[in-house]
């Protein structure tokens, strides 16, 4: 017979703060204390111990049974990943042991679920589904708007952050808003072109391509053309625009309120909801365009993640899906309340916050 049984062992040193719940809904999470851990019998040292990986709780619904299940999928153990059923093989090769460490499964469940609780009753729950219902309400929206429309989907790779004033762009690419190619030009800007992680791209592989004033027009006319120009990052990209023409004085008519961020959508749709400890204030966190792209569409990020084309194309895919997200939905646009409440902080969010604890 034996004595061996599994615990959950919670060494936090402070209460499960809301903000932990906002980042294992897009995230999951893993907090430092919180174990499982095969023990032989009380007070003698553990057979193993695993740390606990809470799901991101949106992909199921926030339902705590099901997050549970997930959880016991995903036991760590030095950096391995783990099955409870493999985590009990690996504690001991003695069938007794592993019997007994079985039977104590539905008390540690037992754990888990008041555990997971904590995190699925908190009011920030409510504002990360209506963030999300309002995504989709906006995307609803766009896909009545852009029928019938021309839409140039563009990704940038430059020499550095859009931020710098010395930045060069070294790629412009571009898409139609089913894909197909519209342009893919490579740029010289005239000096070597510094190592980056951002971009694959060398000094030899501009060498023979034009300044960026001499593709400039077509690229520029394509463009300002478009009833809808999308980018993933819509701010930093007009920032090379703009700040490319004005330092190399080339004509500059491209209207900032035709163009759609699809990071920003992304954001609405699948952001982590973020808590911001120093400044205190929630904030959502912009998923990378790779990220977005897997989780959305649910297949791994196609081609080279540094490249323009490819980027273009992989936005204007990941922009369609959103569109039938929202056109699929049942959303309808919320009634306007008759009588509003004063506002008690000029922080959007902490006012979001204020109101859903209200209700």
């Amino acid at each position: 017979m034996s004595n061996a049984q599994l615990i959950l062992i919670d060494k936090r040193n402070q209460p499960l703060k809301e903000y932990l719940v906002a980042v294992a809904a897009s995230d999951g999470l893993q907090i430092k204390g919180v174990e499982v851990m095969a023990s032989p019998a009380k007070g003698e040292t553990s057979l193993l111990n695993a740390q606990v990986i809470i799901p991101p709780l949106e992909d199921y619904d926030f339902k705590v049974p099901k997050l549970v299940d997930a959880l016991l999928e995903q036991l760590i153990v030095e950096e391995e990943t783990l099955k409870l059923a493999e985590f009990i093989e690996r504690c001991s090769e003695d069938d007794l042991v592993r019997q007994s460490l079985k039977q104590s499964e539905k008390r540690l469940r037992k754990k888990l679920e008041e555990l997971l609780k904590e995190f699925c009753q908190s009011e920030v729950i409510d504002l990360i589904r209506e963030r999300r219902n309002d995504a989709l309400y906006k995307l609803k929206k766009h896909s009545d708007e852009l029928k019938g429309k021309k839409v140039v989907c563009i990704d940038i790779e430059a020499t550095n952050i859009s931020t710098d004033p010395e930045a060069d762009i070294i790629q412009l690419s571009a898409c139609d808003g089913h894909g197909k190619p519209l342009f893919n030009q490579l740029i010289n800007p005239g000096y070597d072109i510094p190592e980056n992680e951002k971009h694959n791209i060398t000094t030899e592989m501009v060498q023979n391509e034009p300044s960026l004033a001499q593709a400039w027009d077509e690229i520029h006319d394509c463009l300002r053309d478009a009833d809808y120009v999308l980018a993933y990052s819509t701010e930093s990209d007009f920032m090379y625009l703009e700040k490319s023409a004005e330092k190399k004085m080339l004509r500059f008519e491209l209207d900032y309120n035709k163009w759609l961020d699809v990071a920003e959508l992304s954001k609405d749709l699948i952001g982590a909801l973020r808590w911001h400890s120093e400044r205190m204030y929630w904030f959502y966190k912009t998923p990378k365009l790779t990220d977005a792209y897997a989780r959305i569409l649910k297949k791994p990020f196609p081609g080279d993640a540094h490249d323009a084309l490819a980027d273009a194309q992989a936005t204007v895919d990941l922009f369609n899906e959103m569109l039938q997200l929202g056109k699929q939905s049942q959303i309808q646009e919320k009634k306007k309340s008759a009588a509003k409440k004063e506002q008690i902080t000029n922080n959007l969010f902490a006012a979001a916050f204020a109101n859903a604890k209200r209700k």
